[in-house]
């Protein structure tokens, strides 16, 4: 299987970490902090849902965006009326092979249905 990584930056263009197969969620130490599983978010530390991915936007449980990627339009979702079921935790995910850091954006564009006031750690650490 081919893997596929995205970088994922933050509200000031800042890069915060990698979405690997748009299943998983990896820090920039490439450590597994994160996957999905039906669209929502779960946190690997905790288990607790944290938000949604909607295309490469990773969003708060409020719909606002947490983290993007500059392929991807930055849009973030309406809010969730309730939690999903708990989801299982799968196994971990082999780790990516990385060479660089990728190029930082210039600026992060404006986020359509907004930034979320969390940073990427605090959305991990919920």
């Amino acid at each position: 299987m081919e893997t596929f990584l995205e970088p994922l930056f933050d509200k000031r263009a800042n890069f915060v970490g990698w979405l690997y197969n748009r299943e998983h969620i990896f820090d920039t130490d490439l450590n597994w902090v994160a996957y999905i599983n039906n669209g929502y978010a779960w946190s690997v530390k905790k288990l607790n849902w944290i938000g949604k991915l909607k295309n490469t936007n990773c969003l708060d449980r409020d719909g606002k965006v947490v983290a993007w990627n500059p392929d991807s339009p930055v849009i973030g979702g309406l809010s969730e009326v309730e939690e999903p079921l708990k989801s299982y935790k799968p196994l971990p995910p082999p780790k990516p092979l990385i060479s660089e850091k990728p190029l930082k954006p210039p600026k992060a564009p404006k986020a359509i249905g907004g930034w979320s006031p969390l940073t990427f750690s605090q959305w991990l650490d919920q």
